[in-house]
């Protein structure tokens, strides 16, 4: 298993590379627990090949209470890649893509400074995709060197997914039946990042003590 998860994160070296500005995002850095798989509102991995993924901009910063529909209107995609769950290996959960496009130096129109966001969906598209979740590392959108070359990156790991999480479900020890238990996941949801709701018996209980206080 880890010999596919190197492989995995060597793929995204892979795809790093070409002309024109690129927009790279992963959530495989590391071969080993510290990848952050994305469940969809089951608790499944996302399968390659399903799911939306696309790095953009939005109109208004989100939180963890944008509504769904305000999601899908004031997002901008960047770039030509696929949108779909990809990676070298076919393993679930994970993504490794790049979208590209010109922006050539000197160049001030949007994106350019404007902060970048990973939107994922469970849906083939944005516009069918019911849950999601959004993910930053903070970075902005820049413009092409002299040689025609520039990139963003944006890399999620246990060490930086609590910061980088706006939209969505932080769960931990996740196993996706790959042999490795990893440290942290992201489940998509219609809002987050969320607090587990009190259960019927912790809820009993509450009243049972407001009871008990009335009584004395």
């Amino acid at each position: 298993m880890k010999n596919t998860l190197l492989l995995v994160a060597s793929f995204g070296l892979l795809v790093s590379q070409g002309f024109g500005y690129n927009a790279v995002t992963t959530n495989i850095a590391t071969a080993d627990g510290t990848a952050v798989p994305i469940l969809d509102n089951t608790g499944a991995p996302i399968a390659v090949g399903a799911g939306y993924v696309a790095v953009g901009t939005f109109s208004a910063a989100p939180t963890g209470t944008t509504a769904v529909g305000d999601i899908r209107s004031s997002f901008t995609a960047f770039g030509a890649g696929s949108t779909s769950f990809a990676n070298g290996v076919g393993a679930p959960g994970f993504f490794d893509q790049k979208y590209g496009a010109s922006i050539p130096q000197g160049n001030a129109d949007a994106p350019v400074g404007e902060q970048a966001y990973v939107l994922i969906g469970d849906g083939a598209t944005l516009a069918a995709s019911l849950n999601f979740a959004i993910l930053s590392t903070g970075g902005v959108f820049g413009t092409e060197d002299q040689f025609g070359n520039g990139e963003l990156g944006q890399v999620f790991s246990a060490e930086n997914i609590g910061s980088s999480l706006i939209y969505g479900t932080a769960v931990t020890d996740v196993d996706t039946g790959l042999g490795v238990i990893f440290t942290n996941g992201v489940q998509l949801g219609e809002g987050g990042p969320a607090i587990p709701e009190p259960s019927a018996a912790l809820l009993s209980l509450v009243g049972l003590g407001f009871l008990a206080r009335r009584r004395r």
